[in-house]
């Protein structure tokens, strides 16, 4: 691919792979795994994965708009997608049209497909069990079935719910339990429908892995049923929960850039928009290529960390729209500036030299969360692809 500027996010392949297939061998059983592509595969590239992971063996994938949907669909992709946004009839068509799965979170969506098929559309029902945001009220759900048995135009395959607060998973008298336990109470219900529950996102899912490792527990509501599964955050390398050695998993996004140009300052002299960083001293600064535009946010000014030629230097000066300035005065002293020409550099993930920097510390840092840092690498970063298999993406898609 043609690139003039040297800013890209570095996908492994490999990793990816391997975080799959943690859950594949970790839960042979379960009756659902739905891997989370939406926002672009958390920035990683949703149809570069989603083709990726049906080589994996993955059958479902999880999308927010239908326009998403639409996109991997138009690139290909033949596993079962669900569409967890509402959608209204104009969208109902187009879900039906394209062969995909709507998760139906209201009376007014059971109408629009009703309308709208012509022969059965298999559907998952969601239920608000605490999130507030979208779903039917527990209380529904016998009113629902009477509505939906053996009706015509819909399907029911799945009964799914959103846990709001999924880290306290572990706790059987926590938040997530009192979900678990209400979809659980539901599905009774809806027993003559020979349905499957899915309600684990990442946090879930580790919490489970935590339950197995202990023992035996099954009182825990973690064990109330074979839970399906919606793997978000994990599958792109990190555990949302403090423990980190409950599951071992790889990251897969490293953000990297090239140092464009250095300026020397002397003292006293100031950096970027603002004047928010000065010189104590005769100071090298390294301008590299990537800025907010790209999603490298600006509160990161004055105080994220970047790894240059194998060593943390700091972020000084107003991060820019297409720019962000380091001090590298520490490493390159006493040296010559040539020597470190077009020199890499690790704005989080994997460096060449094997160091590693985690975009969990820069969502600390930004007083955010580690997939907002994900997600916000910009469109015009473009994705390359690594690991054994990335050959397939260049001969499937083209590559970017």
């Amino acid at each position: 691919m043609e690139m003039y500027r040297r800013t890209f996010a570095e996908i492994n392949l490999d990793h990816l792979a391997h975080n799959i297939r943690v859950l594949q061998k970790s839960f042979p059983q379960a009756p659902f795994l739905c891997p989370m592509v939406k926002a672009n595969a958390y920035g990683h590239g949703d149809v570069q994965l989603a083709r990726f992971l049906e080589t994996l063996g993955v059958e479902h994938l999880g999308v927010c708009l239908i326009e998403e949907g639409l996109l991997l669909r138009n690139f290909g992709v033949k596993a079962e997608i669900l569409v967890f946004r509402g959608f209204d009839r104009e969208g109902a068509e187009k879900i039906i049209q394209y062969h995909m799965t709507p998760v139906v979170s209201s009376w007014e969506q059971i109408e629009h497909l009703e309308a709208a098929a012509s022969s059965p559309v298999g559907i998952h029902l969601k239920f608000d069990t605490g999130m507030n945001r979208l779903g039917f009220r527990p209380e529904e759900a016998q009113k629902l079935f009477e509505r939906l048995w053996q009706n015509k135009k819909i399907r029911l395959n799945a009964l799914v719910t959103h846990l709001f607060n999924g880290e306290d998973a572990l706790d059987p008298q926590g938040q997530s339990a009192a979900q678990l336990r209400a979809l659980h109470g539901v599905s009774q219900v809806f027993k003559p429908f020979n349905i499957f529950c899915h309600a684990l996102n990442s946090a879930g899912i580790v919490s489970l892995l935590s339950l197995q490792k202990q023992g035996a527990t099954p009182s825990h509501p973690l064990h109330l049923q074979n839970w399906g599964l919606r793997p978000g955050l994990m599958i792109y390398g990190y555990n949302p929960l403090g423990d980190k050695s409950l599951v071992d998993l790889k990251p897969v996004m490293s953000l990297k850039s090239q140092v464009g140009t250095y300026r020397v300052l002397k003292t006293g002299e100031t950096v970027s928009y603002g004047g928010t960083w000065r010189a104590t001293k005769e100071s090298v600064i390294a301008v590299v290529p990537i800025g907010y535009a790209d999603g490298y946010h600006r509160i990161l000014s004055n105080q994220a960390f970047v790894v240059f030629a194998g060593k943390r230097v700091p972020v000084v000066g107003s991060i820019c729209m297409d720019y962000l300035m380091l001090d590298v005065t520490e490493v390159v002293q006493g040296r010559d500036l040539k020597e470190f020409k077009d020199q890499e550099v690790t704005l989080f993930g994997y460096g060449s030299d094997g160091s590693f920097l985690s975009p969990e510390e820069l969502a600390r840092q930004a007083q955010s969360i580690t997939w907002e840092m994900l997600t916000s690498v910009g469109e015009r970063v473009p994705r390359i692809y690594t690991g054994q298999d990335a050959g397939f993406i260049s001969e499937e898609i083209g590559g970017e």
